[in-house]
């Protein structure tokens, strides 16, 4: 069975675009996807396991084949059962908000954790090469400003390094097959607002019966 993994990364502050077009593709991938499995990851519901002091020590004791406490055991079991589940997964959805021109902290760190030397990607002589190449994933991203698309500054797209980020890590990992829909300009142009969302809608449901 196909599964389908959404990651969702906003802390359900109304309204959320984000989240209207996030759930407008899952609605649309369900009706043209019915033998799919589609598991829903809410960063904001369950704390993502943390990279800290606790993960490197071991790490480190795990290496050397020495006996973890049961603090390092506990945290590491948390992080194999969020890998477990993202490894599962044949396709991706990420839905977020841009924040400071970045992706929300818990994405980054729910990052931090799938990228694992000899999971998602290993280290060779030439580089590092990528370990889910077969995967597939949608971006869908949130902001008041025009980053993208031929109303935007070209200045304004450098500045969307979230995007360009989640698309390089899924690059380390092997996946070539990367799309985004950005959702943007509301709050520049209020008047907008409406006709924003429902174009952002109907490119999610498009997108979402082929993919």
């Amino acid at each position: 069975m196909t599964k389908l993994l959404v990651v969702k990364a906003h802390p359900h502050v109304e309204p959320s675009l984000s989240l209207s077009v996030g759930d407008a593709f899952i609605e649309a991938y369900r009706e043209s996807h019915p033998d799919d499995d589609v598991v829903i990851r809410d960063l904001y519901d369950t704390t993502v396991p943390p990279l800290n002091d606790t993960t490197m020590s071991a790490w480190k004791h795990q290496k050397a084949g020495q006996e973890l406490t049961a603090e390092e055991a506990t945290l590491l079991s948390r992080h194999n059962e969020w890998l477990a589940e993202f490894m599962a997964a044949d396709k991706y959805v990420f839905i977020n908000p841009m924040y400071n021109l970045f992706l929300p902290a818990e994405l980054k760190q729910y990052i931090d954790v799938m990228a694992v030397p000899h999971k998602t990607f290993k280290y060779t002589d030439h580089g590092p090469v990528g370990l889910i190449g077969d995967r597939k994933v949608v971006h869908i991203q949130a902001a008041g400003s025009v980053y993208h698309g031929p109303e935007a500054n070209p200045m304004m797209t450098k500045l969307d390094f979230g995007d360009a980020y989640l698309r390089g890590i899924f690059m380390l990992f092997g996946v070539k097959d990367f799309q985004s829909i950005f959702v943007e300009g509301a709050d520049q142009d209020p008047t907008k607002r409406e006709a924003i969302i429902t174009a952002a809608k109907e490119q999610a449901a498009q997108l979402a019966r082929k993919f």
